[in-house]
């Protein structure tokens, strides 16, 4: 097959490490697999070192009105087969841009973003918009939770026969507990050893909860001499004063010495490796990939229960699960895990993470099934 897949994002982050793994696994299988991207993203040297062809639109994604002819003719041109798209910011342009094209529509990967805080609605000008765009732009959808896929049936966008729900999968060679070495990043921090390390990997946006994780953690750091904190992830620079905020407030413990904060970093592996939690207290979730990699690391996960994460992360088994936005509550499983959790039981937890990820959120899983979404797709089309 001839794919297309098109992301309009201008930072590498969840979705685009995902194209990354899929053209890793889908391109040595004959497929010939391309990746229109956005010139301000690094996407395009990632997808090729990957083994996809990349171009940047001509329009490079700049507005409906301006993208969609040109994008079209661009996919005419290209004679795919299956038009992708990633995230909801390019699904209007590819899926408007694919219909011109004769296309029945795209291949659309929709996440589950609603908040549990957030009613369903199912009337209004706001919704009826959204459930056209839905209706008439995707042909096929792809979501990385079952519960992704309800929130999209419940919401009457689509149909169920028309959502596949798909989990995203963990680079089981490069998050192998076995092979990553221990202790480097501790030293590196100024850690003895014996300490106790909670590590919280996300972009830095409100919406991920930081600040519940800082207030749960930064009363645990101050009381508790012997944890530390870290936080660490990517930051645009419209999010920098939310970054910022949260360090001033960090410095307001007592305990903020042992609270430290990092850029992105490309040895998250490492990191897991010496980390006894891993805490994802987000407010509006798909399904958390960090999750899925500390486990893979055998590190126990505390995070809020919300959308895709109790698929990830088995309460009681894998990890703990908190409400949203309970600082309180945060804190308390935190200081169970970390204290009153005998060192066995948690090692258990961390056996069990691994081979819920080994059972359940492989690459080559999930290459499949989007392979067979992809074949699935194109015999549509041809009747």
């Amino acid at each position: 097959m001839r794919i297309l897949i098109v992301n309009a994002i201008g930072f590498v982050g969840g979705a685009e490490r995902w194209i990354v793994h899929l053209v890793e696994r889908l391109a040595p299988r004959g497929h010939a697999i391309e990746v229109a991207h956005d010139p301000r993203s690094p996407l395009g040297w990632l997808a090729r070192a990957a083994g996809a062809g990349t171009w940047i639109p001509r329009s490079e994604f700049r507005g409906l009105v301006r993208s969609v002819p040109s994008f079209a003719r661009e996919i005419r041109d290209g004679s795919y087969d299956v038009v992708v798209s990633t995230t909801r910011t390019d699904l209007k342009l590819a899926g408007f841009a694919a219909r011109l094209a004769g296309h029945p529509g795209v291949v659309a990967r929709l996440n589950s973003g609603w908040s549990p805080f957030d009613p369903v609605v199912t009337s209004g000008w706001r919704w009826r918009r959204h459930r056209w765009y839905h209706r008439h732009l995707v042909q096929l959808a792809a979501t990385n939770s079952r519960t992704g896929k309800s929130d999209l049936v419940e919401r009457d966008f689509l149909p169920p026969e028309r959502i596949e729900p798909i989990y995203n999968g963990v680079d089981l060679a490069r998050f192998d507990p076995e092979s990553v070495p221990r202790g480097e990043f501790r030293a590196e921090l100024g850690i003895p050893p014996g300490r106790r390390l909670v590590a919280s990997i996300s972009r830095f946006v409100p919406r991920k909860g930081q600040e519940v994780e800082l207030e749960a953690l930064g009363r645990i750091v101050s009381r508790r001499l012997d944890t530390h904190a870290v936080f660490l992830g990517p930051c645009r620079e419209r999010e920098r004063p939310y970054r910022e905020a949260l360090m001033a407030r960090a410095g307001e413990f007592p305990g903020a010495g042992r609270i430290h904060f990092l850029e992105e970093r490309d040895d998250v592996p490492r990191i897991l490796a010496d980390a006894d939690l891993l805490v994802r207290a987000a407010l509006t979730e798909g399904l958390p990939n960090c999750a899925l990699e500390a486990q893979a690391m055998r590190v126990p996960v505390v995070a809020t229960g919300i959308c895709g994460t109790p698929e990830a992360v088995l309460d009681g088994e894998t990890g703990w699960l908190v409400p949203p936005a309970d600082d309180r509550a945060l804190e308390e499983a935190l200081e169970a895990a970390l204290f009153r959790t005998p060192e066995d039981v948690l090692r258990r937890m961390g056996e069990s993470g691994r081979a819920h990820v080994l059972e359940h959120f492989t690459l080559g899983r999930m290459a499949d099934r989007y392979e067979a979404l992809f074949e699935r797709a194109l015999a549509e089309r041809g009747r």
